[in-house]
């Protein structure tokens, strides 16, 4: 791995840089777009050198929530996603839980958020039931939100 690694923020005026790396995490544009527009949340870009490797977006709330964390395709099982949430909850306020949200049939998340140091903390029943057509992956319907904290 690159030892000129970093996780910086990205100034608000060129959040929209972070779009086409967030496709993994989210299809839909506008709701990337509407997190980069809300004062709470803050986008992130990580680089190996110089090339973008992952990005993030962190809502910075009362509740801290990683709302998007994906890895570009070619750069994936190197470590950056685990460096990139190690990132964040380093800036975790003092007594603060984090939450993440993934999709209960987004095995290879639930594990990788587990191995991230968080816990499983509740499910959002039908989270996903806007998604029209359902989506499956592992052969599971995608139907609700497991949701993880993670607590220094």
């Amino acid at each position: 791995m690159n030892t000129d690694w970093r996780c910086l923020p990205v100034p608000a005026a060129d959040a929209e840089t972070l779009i086409p790396l967030l496709h993994d995490a989210e299809e839909d544009d506008d709701r990337i777009r509407a997190a980069l527009r809300d004062p709470t949340c803050r986008g992130y870009v990580a680089r190996a050198g110089s090339e973008p490797v992952g990005a993030a977006v962190m809502r910075w709330s009362d509740q801290p929530e990683l709302l998007y964390l994906a890895v570009a395709a070619t750069a994936r099982r190197r470590g950056h996603g685990r460096r990139i949430v190690a990132a964040l909850q380093a800036e975790l306020p003092p007594g603060r839980t984090m939450l993440v949200g993934t999709a209960n049939c987004a095995l290879d998340n639930i594990a990788f958020y587990q191995r991230c140091g968080f816990r499983m903390h509740s499910v959002k029943r039908d989270y996903f039931a806007y998604i029209d057509p359902p989506l499956t992956e592992n052969g599971i319907p995608m139907q609700d939100m497991i949701v993880f904290s993670y607590e220094p």
